[in-house]
């Protein structure tokens, strides 16, 4: 079956995910080089990616998946981890799944893409996103779609035996706009 494409960019689609992609998030979630750029540095089980999944959808968290336009391949999933309907605020997850695609600009063209979605159809106002301060690559990848650094958490969580800082970032409609 053809894959549900709500957004496309030029290497990149923000796509409507599906059952089956648990099977790509239980695989990689469980790599180390993964996981440790996640709060819940955890073995995880099918099972709970399965509940994660379903909560997801559920409770319509503006869920996608990232898939390569070329290959079709599914590479990361995307979403609204808290929406603030009042304010017009949301907090961004983003989670890579596939350690060969770093350092290849998708990362970039991604968060630019949900940034269109996130502030010319859902209409909000701010979004924000967390970040620890050891993953330089997110951080100026971050810093190219424009996001600023507004808070620092220190020493907020403990991963692979060091304690690490958590970077607050943020950035604005009428900032996306200029």
């Amino acid at each position: 079956m053809e894959r549900i494409i709500y957004l496309k960019w030029d290497r990149i689609s923000l796509v409507i995910p599906e059952k089956q992609d648990v099977n790509i998030m239980y695989l990689w979630i469980n790599n180390f080089e993964i996981s440790k750029n996640l709060w819940e540095l955890n073995r995880f089980y099918f099972e709970n990616e399965e509940k994660f999944y379903d909560s997801l959808v559920l409770e319509q968290k503006h869920f996608f998946v990232i898939m390569k336009n070329d290959t079709k391949e599914i590479i990361w999933w995307i979403w609204f981890n808290d929406f603030n309907k009042l304010s017009r605020n949301a907090e961004v997850w983003i989670c890579i799944y596939l350690e060969n695609e770093l350092g290849k600009w998708y990362w970039t063209d991604a968060m630019k893409l949900f940034l269109k979605y996130t502030f010319e159809i859902v209409g909000c106002n701010k979004l924000k996103l967390w970040v620890f301060d050891f993953n330089k690559r997110w951080v100026s990848s971050y810093l190219k779609c424009w996001f600023k650094e507004v808070w620092i958490l220190k020493q907020e969580a403990f991963i692979a035996w060091a304690y690490r800082d958590s970077i607050l970032m943020e950035i604005m409609k009428d900032e996306y706009l200029q």
